[in-house]
């Protein structure tokens, strides 16, 4: 708007001043034309002009300036000069100046026009308001038979004439101005509008880059600008600043189960009642998918303000939401931090928060936990696991354990559990229950697991024919929904016969998604391989997943050992239950973590199917697996040898045999 306003300006402005030089250009042309006239009239007149101009008597010019000053219109008054500017005639008082006596002043303006022949021109007003008036002094040369004689100053009053070129000159100025108003009236509309477009488009852009689309609150780049913004304020006065990162619990499970659509309405419900949490100067953001953040000022002197509205998130966020006529809950893991004791930068101060809140997820999950500098020593243990896990994996530095499994007499191998291991870059065993959490987590899971999978069958495949492998899947490994494709790969290259592999899976795969975990199991299980369900007792325990899913096997988990040798316990009752489930179903039961022998002997009391444990053997590795299956086919030749001897077989046959074992 501003351009266009300057253009009308300008162009005002050119017109009130081109208008004024025409109008000057004018008055000035007809006041010497009107001058020029008079002298020509003189010296028509006058025939001594010259002489007068010398210095003689003027009394002709005084004669003739009463016989023509009707004739001349609005000259009022008249002087003339000689050569050098000397006043000779004035029409006021009328007269000459004769040579001599008394030294005449001189006027340069007429000795000029004498020298050049050029006229000079004076404007003059008089007076106020309505009583104005305008006078033109004009200066020409008088010319007699082409040679100038003399300067002749003429007095003309302008007023009429300058009054009326004024009036005329406004009329045609409204005029330009109307048509200029409308020349620029179309492009102005057009002008105003498209500017009010590329403001709107501006304000969106704006709103676009800073805000997030779906909630409405500041995205992460406009928090953290504000953030700073609020912390270089903070350091000048008695306001301090926390920051507040939320993690809704169990968000992914409603994206499953009732769609992104549901889990949008879910994310807008949470941002309206984060909002109604916090006061008025306090700002909230959405980071990411379902992590949003809160930047609380405070007052230096009220610091437990901040772990109150943590308390308050989590306690917003525990009650449930109503969306599409379902309750859905969820919850809400908040780690906080506040500078400056946590951090006096933005990036230190958003890293304390999100140590926190990776705190909180891991030991605390529905609770706020604010920042403490041991969590840093814990995260970069974390960052260490993960890199570990991707050396390992890209290197094939796992290693791959078997813990024995045997029938409830103890004595009877049946096979091999497959388990994980990895090892520091400098030998220290990691615990599984440390690196598969974290290998979940950042994805790798999947890969891994492929890898022990296919380890696992390329190993059972030199055993002897009666001896299984059991191999635990993760539940994150059946969300691509490819793990018939895996297994049914795994077993091509390898070689291993169907009815000797065995997957264990938990109940945690079984309550998401779970029509198509069950059509995955069913897969798998028509490939010939058996399911067993793994620490059964201990989770969901549902009876309906047991008829449900095409299960082989329950392996107990290994708490109910406890006190399972204790007479009457609860562990023992539950046990005794699972069993004759077991038999019911036709399913075989496996206690795992056996320790000591009145336990396997309580087992043994049970009928329980299998078991293992350190009781009987440890995890082994390869070096310990060929010795332990080399014992067993000496113990077993020799077991051989014992019957032949029985049957009468010769001695020297039994040797052979023992030799050959």
């Amino acid at each position: 708007m501003l351009p266009l306003l300057i253009a009308i300006i300008a162009v005002t402005i050119g017109v009130i001043f081109v208008g004024n030089n025409a109008l000057w250009g004018m008055l000035r042309a007809d006041t010497e034309a009107n001058a020029t006239a008079w002298g020509a009239f003189l010296v028509k007149r006058v025939p001594q002009l010259e002489q007068v101009v010398g210095g003689k008597d003027s009394r002709q010019i005084a004669e003739a300036f009463l016989r023509g000053r009707g004739e001349i219109g609005t000259m009022r008054r008249f002087r003339v000069y000689d050569r050098r500017g000397i006043e000779r005639v004035d029409s006021d008082q009328v007269g000459f100046r004769p040579l001599g006596g008394e030294a005449p002043s001189l006027n340069k303006t007429a000795a000029g026009v004498f020298a050049s022949s050029v006229a000079a021109f004076e404007f003059v007003e008089h007076g106020n308001g309505d009583a104005r008036l305008y006078t033109a002094r004009t200066m020409v040369p008088l010319i007699k038979d082409g040679e100038t004689i003399g300067v002749l100053e003429v007095f003309s009053d302008e007023t009429a004439s300058w009054t009326s070129l004024q009036a005329q000159f406004r009329k045609v100025a409204m005029q330009i101005g109307a048509l200029v108003f409308l020349a620029f009236l179309l492009p102005g509309i057009l002008y105003l509008r498209r500017t009010g477009q590329l403001e709107f488009a501006a304000s969106r852009l704006k709103h676009t880059v800073e805000y997030d689309a779906l909630t409405g609150t500041l995205n992460r780049s406009a928090f953290t600008a504000l953030l700073r913004e609020q912390l270089s304020s903070a350091s000048t006065r008695e306001m301090k600043v926390a920051v507040h990162f939320i993690d809704l619990d169990r968000f992914k499970n409603i994206n499953d189960a009732l769609g992104h659509a549901v889990g949008d309405q879910v994310l807008s419900a949470t941002a309206q009642r984060l909002r109604r949490a916090i006061g008025t100067r306090e700002r909230l953001a959405r980071l990411g998918a379902d992590e949003f953040a809160i930047m609380q000022p405070f007052y230096t002197q009220a610091p437990e303000v901040v772990a109150q509205l943590g308390r308050d998130i989590v306690r917003e966020m525990a009650r449930p939401f109503f969306i599409e006529n379902s309750e859905i809950q969820i919850g809400a893991t908040v780690g906080y931090a506040s500078s400056p004791r946590d951090g006096r930068t933005v990036e230190d101060l958003v890293r304390a928060a999100d140590i926190a809140l990776a705190h909180a997820k891991e030991t605390a999950r529905g609770e706020a936990v604010p920042f403490d500098p041991g969590m840093e020593a814990q995260r970069q243990y974390r960052q260490r696991i993960e890199v570990r896990l991707r050396q390992a994996l890209a290197r094939q530095q796992f290693e791959v354990h078997f813990q024995p499994l045997y029938g409830v007499d103890g004595h009877e191998l049946r096979g091999f559990e497959a388990l994980l291991r990895l090892k520091d870059e400098d030998g220290t065993p990691i615990s599984p229950e440390v690196f598969i959490p974290i290998a979940e987590e950042i994805g790798l899971i999947g890969p891994i697991g492929h890898w022990v999978l296919l380890q696992s069958a390329r190993t059972a495949r030199e055993w002897p024919d009666d001896l299984v492998v059991s191999v635990n899947l993760s539940p994150m490994q059946f969300q691509s929904h490819d793990m018939p494709k895996v297994v049914r790969e795994v077993l091509q290259q390898t070689g291993l016969p169907p009815h000797r592999l065995e997957l264990e899976v938990t109940e945690s795969v079984l309550i998401t998604d779970t029509d198509k975990v069950l059509l995955a199991l069913r897969e798998i299980k028509s490939l010939g391989v058996s399911i067993a369900l793994d620490d059964f007792g201990t989770g969901y325990s549902s009876l309906g997943y047991l008829w449900s899913f095409p299960f082989d096997k329950l392996k107990v988990d290994k708490s109910f050992m406890k006190d399972l040798a204790v007479e009457g316990s609860k562990s023992r009752e539950i046990l005794a239950t699972i069993v004759a489930l077991g038999k019911v179903l036709d399913l075989k039961i496996t206690a795992e973590g056996v320790e000591t022998k009145e336990q396997a002997e309580v087992l043994r009391s049970l009928d329980c199917d299998l078991v293992q444990g350190f009781l009987y053997g440890r995890p082994l590795d390869a070096d310990q697996m060929a010795t332990l299956l080399a014992s067993r086919v000496r113990n077993e030749a020799m077991e051989r040898a014992s019957q032949r001897l029985r049957r009468g077989v010769g001695k020297s046959s039994i040797v052979a045999a023992l030799k050959s074992a």
